[in-house]
């Protein structure tokens, strides 16, 4: 069940449309809303002589960014008082490299972490919704940057490979799943994983949902060399309003990087994706 809900603020455009949606999930589920503005807090290398000077001018630079935070705050809480659902405005001021560990830390207190497709906006933005998505433990909900706001998704499309990472997002995405009117189980075949499968692939993973009550129609997609692009096409092709996925990386020394077919659906997906790690 999600109750909770937790959404990404930075004071800029992108809000809005965050909001909508972060808004839309928590009517839909009766749930609480907490909005987490970032603010950075400029950061200066003093060294050498003119050392005074330059803190001088970090100090001035930091205060200009409190300052736009400040309007930031105030233009959001009046915005939350509007909002249909139960809502917190919360403040995270943190230096760029400790944002992605803050956001992952509160992204634990929800039942999911709603913000924008990450590869659209600046770099460093990315870099934390990504430490969000493989450090929180929570499902993440990206939405693109002009995306309409329908809730419930009539349809969703999962993208299903018998993995950690895609069950823990399908467990993630039942409240979702079991609202819509059809679920699309979508695999992509890339030959001898299907053959080597005794049963029907697929098949255990569909009874498991209707189990569940959900609605389920299990796809095998072949002829694809990319499973982005198989996928993506298929959700286009149903009309989803929902595309699920598991969010597969690997790890490098301190950080995770995300896989390819995983980065290119967040890259290219105009729908929403809830993804898991």
């Amino acid at each position: 069940m999600i109750k909770d809900i937790a959404t990404y603020l930075d004071g800029g455009t992108g809000d809005s449309v965050r909001l909508r949606h972060a808004e839309a999930v928590a009517v839909m589920f009766d749930g609480f809303l907490t909005g987490l503005l970032i603010h950075e807090i400029p950061e200066m290398l003093i060294a050498g002589e003119g050392g005074i000077g330059v803190a001088q001018l970090g100090e001035k630079m930091r205060a200009d960014a409190h300052e736009r935070m400040e309007k930031h705050r105030n233009t959001l809480a009046a915005k939350f008082e509007k909002l249909r659902c139960l809502n917190e405005l919360r403040v995270l001021e943190h230096f760029s490299s400790v944002i992605g560990p803050r956001l992952s830390a509160e992204a634990r207190f929800a039942d999911l972490y709603v913000t924008s497709m990450p590869y659209s906006g600046e770099v460093g933005e990315a870099e934390w919704q990504e430490q969000v998505l493989f450090n929180s433990g929570r499902a993440c909900l990206f939405v693109p940057r002009e995306a309409k706001t329908i809730w419930p998704a009539e349809h969703v499309l999962v993208g299903w490979r018998n993995t950690r990472e895609a069950a823990r997002a399908v467990a993630e995405a039942l409240p979702f799943l079991r609202r819509a009117k059809s679920v699309t189980v979508a695999m992509v075949a890339d030959g001898a994983s299907l053959e080597a499968d005794r049963s029907e692939p697929g098949a255990d993973i569909a009874r498991h949902l209707g189990r569940h009550g959900v609605n389920v129609e299990l796809k095998h997609l072949t002829g694809w060399s990319r499973a982005s692009e198989a996928l993506l096409n298929e959700a286009e092709r149903v009309g989803a309003g929902l595309i699920v996925i598991g969010g597969y990386g690997h790890s490098r020394f301190r950080e995770w990087i995300l896989g390819g077919a995983t980065r290119d659906i967040l890259r290219g997906s105009k729908l929403p994706v809830l993804a898991a790690h």
